[in-house]
């Protein structure tokens, strides 16, 4: 009887599923649902539990029956199950935007296009593509709201490929004013390296390249033009900057470069000649730091480095006018050593000992600190020791004339008095025949006459003519010889 009851149940609830079922629209076709609890496999049942009846407790359900009862009970759940998906099909179908009625998504859709639109011509400020994407954006969602199967979906699909351009080409406007903003606060406080200013470069070049994706036919096209011919310059700018500052680079390496041949050439400097070199080296050094361009890294890199070069610079300058003193000095001793050597074998020796002086003087102002000083200073002993000799020699050869002279004054008269020679170690004088024979007259007459008057006139211009012949010989420091007509020895003098 149980068996009945349950077949009877099962019957009324696939018959009710077939009522839900057929009241459902959208289904095309009607499958048939495989029952896995038919009435054959039923009855086989049935059969199998009037035996097990027999043999088990008459209140107790037999396993048959609760496998049965399972299986009756999850086709049910099944069943609703399904009801309930069509139901809530049918509620989500007919409850989408634009399916029955107005289509106020449409409406609020153009509703942002247009605010979009109008925030583009009135807004002035950088903002105004973002904003007007945003309104746009909310635009396109409500339009994508829209199904397939609402009657205004082609309407609402043409709106989209409008609006997704339009969105498109605002987010190119955008994408260039982001990468622009990045690129001036990067450009901010200036200088920069080369690596930066040319990533400047590039980024500015991305802004360009975003808004040459606008058309002409755009919202935005003229928003996008100022912004074009604003950045166009801004890339200028970058791009000058950037060639000054490769330029100051290129030139900073230059004077690093000729400072390294200053060093060198510094270590091994000796005399002006190279000083000289090292001391052009450095200026020209200097000189290419100060062709760097100002506002650049370069620039700051160069004050530095003038700085470090100055001093150098400056030592080099005084070490070269040290040393070109010193060379000068010596040359001009050399010289004059030379040209005493000259006068001395001409025998001209009291210009020789003005030439040896003057030698001896330029050797003095070689500056101790000059390479040339070594290198004079066995000049100046030779130096010092000829100009005393030229000196004493001058000396010497002074007296012999200043003899000669005086000597010449006094031996001359009518009668001449006498005759001389002079030399370093001997005066000699001989007295002329005519002369004594005046004086033996004279002396003679004033004898005969009685004449006291004469006689010692006479004798007095002999004994003058003796004091002047030692005074010459005194002041020549040459000994004297004086003899008489007869070429006899009739006096002499030795100089103290």
């Amino acid at each position: 009887m149980k068996t009945a009851v349950l077949e009877q149940k099962q019957k009324q609830d696939i018959s009710k599923s077939s009522e839900v079922e057929a009241k459902n629209p959208f289904l095309e076709e009607e499958t048939e649902e495989y029952n896995p609890f038919d009435i054959q496999d039923i009855e086989a049942l049935e059969d199998i539990s009037t035996s097990v009846e027999e043999e088990t407790d008459p209140e107790q359900p037999s396993p048959q029956e609760a496998v049965i009862s399972k299986g009756l009970n999850l086709v049910l759940l099944a069943k609703i199950a399904a009801v309930l998906v069509v139901v809530f099909g049918c509620i989500y179908t007919v409850t989408r935007p634009c399916v029955m009625g107005e289509c106020q998504e449409m409406d609020t859709a153009r509703d942002f296009s247009q605010k979009s639109k109008q925030t583009i011509e009135t807004v002035s400020s950088s903002k105004a593509p973002t904003l007007a994407s945003e309104d746009l954006q909310s635009g396109i969602k409500l339009l994508e709201t829209i199904p397939f199967w609402s009657p205004r979906y082609p309407e609402a699909k043409a709106l989209l490929s409008v609006y997704r351009q339009e969105y498109n080409e605002l987010n190119s406007v955008v994408k260039a004013l982001n990468v622009a903003a990045k690129a001036s606060e990067m450009g901010q406080n200036p200088p920069h390296s080369v690596a930066d200013w040319t990533k400047m470069q590039s980024m500015w070049e991305e802004a360009i390249a975003f808004l040459d994706q606008v058309p002409n036919s755009s919202i935005v096209y003229a928003f996008a033009q100022a912004r074009w011919q604003q950045y166009r310059a801004n890339l200028g700018d970058v791009r000058n900057r950037l060639k000054l500052e490769r330029d100051g680079e290129q030139i900073l390496a230059t004077a690093k470069k000729t400072a390294q041949v200053a060093e060198a050439r510094q270590g091994v400097a000796k005399y002006a000649e190279s000083w000289q070199q090292v001391f052009e080296t450095w200026q020209t050094a200097a000189n290419t730091l100060s062709t760097i361009p100002y506002g650049t890294t370069a620039y700051q890199s160069a004050q530095v480095l003038l700085a470090r070069y100055q001093p150098k610079l400056e030592a080099a300058r005084d070490r070269k006018t040290i040393e070109q003193v010193g060379l000068d000095a010596y040359n001009q001793a050399i010289s004059n050593s030379e040209q005493a050597k000259l006068l001395e074998q001409r025998g001209n020796w009291s210009e020789a000992v003005t030439y040896w002086s003057r030698a001896v003087s330029y050797g003095k102002q070689v500056p101790a600190s000059s390479s040339y000083s070594a290198k004079v200073k066995p000049f100046l002993t030779t130096f010092n020791e000829s100009w005393k000799r030229a000196d004493l020699q001058n000396q010497i050869t002074s007296r012999l004339e200043k003899a000669r002279q005086d000597l010449g004054k006094l031996c001359s008269g009518n009668p001449k008095v006498c005759n001389y020679s002079v030399t370093e170690n001997l005066i000699t004088v001989r007295l002329t025949s005519e002369y004594v024979n005046q004086i033996q007259s004279t002396a003679k007459n004033a004898d005969q006459a009685g004449d006291s008057k004469k006689r010692s006139e006479a004798e007095k211009h002999v004994q003058t003519l003796k004091v002047a012949l030692e005074t010459i010989s005194q002041n020549a420091k040459i000994s004297l010889e004086v003899y008489g007509a007869n070429n006899e020895k009739i006096a002499t003098h030795i100089p103290l």
